[in-house]
């Protein structure tokens, strides 16, 4: 399985050379169209939280954020890595959905929906780094078994 890689800065301009980075690699990995957008949404919703949580005192370009995007059988794993403070997003409680936003507050929505959408994810703190990892199964055609 060969892996592609970009390193970003912690940096809000860098959300266009994510989105240019799936986008780009997208073809060769074969997602489809909807798989890709669910991945560019759940890339660039971690990207930003990594960017405006994880490094609370440094500037901003200051540190990197790693993704790795492979292909696999079933379809795509990627690797999100980071040396800002701890964070193990899916340790985060579910928002309740059923509350308006008034009662429910802000905040909490864009993991939640990382966690509808990606098949799998597991976090762990290695060697001083956030690494998240997910799996996202192609979408079965409906019809095609």
């Amino acid at each position: 399985m060969g892996i592609e890689s970009i390193v970003l800065r912690n940096d809000l301009q860098e959300l266009e050379r994510l989105a240019a980075f799936i986008q780009g690699i997208s073809g060769s990995l074969g997602m489809d169209e909807k798989s890709l957008f669910q991945i560019n949404l759940v890339c660039d919703e971690l990207v930003t939280n990594i960017i405006l949580y994880g490094y609370p005192s440094a500037p901003y370009g200051m540190h990197t954020i790693r993704l790795d995007v492979g292909q696999t059988p079933d379809g795509w794993e990627l690797c999100l890595s980071d040396q800002g403070i701890p964070f193990n997003p899916l340790l985060k409680s579910s928002p309740r959905t059923d509350q308006s936003i008034e009662e429910r507050g802000i905040g909490g929505l864009g993991i939640h929906f990382v966690r509808q959408v990606m098949d799998e994810l597991r976090y762990e703190r290695l060697n001083g780094e956030n690494v998240l990892l997910m799996r996202k199964n192609r979408i079965q055609e409906e019809g095609v078994s």
